[in-house]
């Protein structure tokens, strides 16, 4: 039996007030840029709620002329989605997320709080998923967040979240096709062990934006922080070891072969148009929390 050195998700103090200091800034930043887009926000399904000054960098045609002509200074129309936006976000459970310190899982909990933190500020509605069906109860989401009052329940749900080498991971959460047909952004959040770029064929769609986010432990990144002259590796799904020594050419092989994965993994994503980025569980979330969110 494989004991994992982290399976469990532990909310440090001050975690929410990161998240309520996080959430407001970095969904200003987003409706910023896409304010500056132009044509999105022209489009259907906006409405007018009011203007505020001229900033560098607006979108010229959202300039209030008439408003320019009598007052002698620009105004632009500030636009929201009349119907919330659909997102979902889904964190990886399988055995190998529980590998650590600090633990995969952990750190995926707190990014997939962080985004729905901002899609909520957005007006979003937003689906947080586990990779395991035995957990939810099937196609059903871990919780719908409505609301930023919601993200106590959400808090709640994901601290309870456990990593275990007989859950399903990503592979088998894509098969299920359990997202939602709405979302209009899906969020994937794991170490992408058990998956294939094209696994996520049945998740994208037109109209929907595919993010894929790895999260790796430090020694998985580079095996030399280990400062061991061996190391013995265990597979937390398959329950099988091997004692391998940390030689030179070991590391190196080692590195060339996990540049190779990753390199590979990204051209898979983005022949599918999806977003990728890759992190070490030691890194703040908001690290890479804005990274998933191109901010």
């Amino acid at each position: 039996m494989v004991l994992l050195q982290a399976p469990r998700v532990v909310f440090p103090p001050g975690f929410m007030r990161r998240i309520e200091l996080f959430a407001p800034r970095v969904a200003a930043l987003r409706e910023r840029r896409e304010g500056a887009g132009g044509a999105r926000l022209e489009g259907a399904g906006l409405e007018f709620v009011g203007r505020r000054p001229y900033r560098p960098g607006d979108d010229p045609r959202r300039i209030d002329w008439e408003l320019l002509a009598r007052e002698d200074r620009p105004w632009v129309r500030v636009l929201h989605r009349e119907a919330a936006e659909r997102w979902a976000i889904v964190v990886d459970v399988s055995g190998s997320m529980g590998v650590g310190p600090p633990g995969k899982l952990q750190s995926a909990a707190e990014v997939a709080l962080a985004l729905a933190a901002v899609a909520v500020r957005a007006r979003a509605v937003v689906s947080l998923h586990l990779t395991d069906g035995s957990v939810l109860g099937g196609r059903a989401p871990l919780v719908l967040l409505r609301r930023t009052g919601d993200l106590a329940r959400a808090v709640q749900m994901l601290g309870a979240a456990v990593a275990r080498p007989a859950a399903a991971g990503l592979a088998a959460f894509a098969a299920r096709r359990a997202v939602p047909m709405e979302a209009a952004h899906v969020v994937l959040l794991g170490d992408l062990f058990d998956v294939t770029p094209a696994d996520f064929a049945s998740l994208a769609r037109p109209g929907r934006t595919l993010t894929v986010g790895r999260v790796l432990a430090p020694f998985e990144l580079e095996p030399a922080e280990l400062r061991f002259a061996s190391a013995r590796f265990v597979d937390p799904e398959g329950d099988t070891a091997a004692s391998v020594r940390l030689e030179p050419t070991v590391l190196a092989e080692y590195r060339r072969l996990l540049e190779q994965e990753l390199e590979g993994f990204a051209r898979g994503l983005a022949r599918r148009r999806a977003r990728h980025h890759v992190w070490r569980s030691d890194a703040a979330f908001e690290v890479p929390a804005r990274a998933l969110l191109e901010v």
